[in-house]
């Protein structure tokens, strides 16, 4: 059985790869933040639903000429928090690529997600990957 932060996660990503936005409105708490960290154009704290839903629009419009594998190291579940480890690989030629761990922290709430954050181990290098974004 799947806990159920796990299952609002899955939730979330099909209802999101499906445009299924009132789906999402039962999902994502009204004032859900998600914030990216970085010195490029998509870093910063993402605030309600169209601005979460904008974020990972224009981090797949990134991410999908690079190629990326996204391998699911560990996840860690509680009642208010879920960690996801990765580790992401891209392949771009000619551009600089990702090879490197990162986690994605997810706060929930009254059945809701409140919050995501990624923490990455290479700052320098995510900058340097979304740099061209600019």
């Amino acid at each position: 059985m799947t806990h159920p932060n796990q299952n609002l996660i899955d939730q979330f990503f099909a209802a999101y790869a499906a445009r299924d936005l009132e789906h999402l409105r039962t999902i994502l708490a009204e004032d859900a933040t998600w914030t990216f960290p970085g010195h490029h154009p998509l870093s910063g704290t993402h605030v309600g639903m169209a601005a979460i839903v904008a974020f990972f629009d224009a981090m797949g419009a990134a991410l999908g000429p690079a190629q990326p594998t996204i391998e699911r190291l560990v996840t860690g579940i509680g009642e208010q928090h879920v960690v996801e480890c990765q580790q992401i690989r891209t392949s771009r030629p000619g551009a600089p690529n990702l090879d490197q761990s990162l986690a994605v922290l997810w706060t929930f709430a009254a059945g809701k997600i409140v919050a995501g954050q990624h923490l990455v181990a290479d700052q320098d290098a995510l900058d340097a990957f979304f740099a061209e974004l600019a």
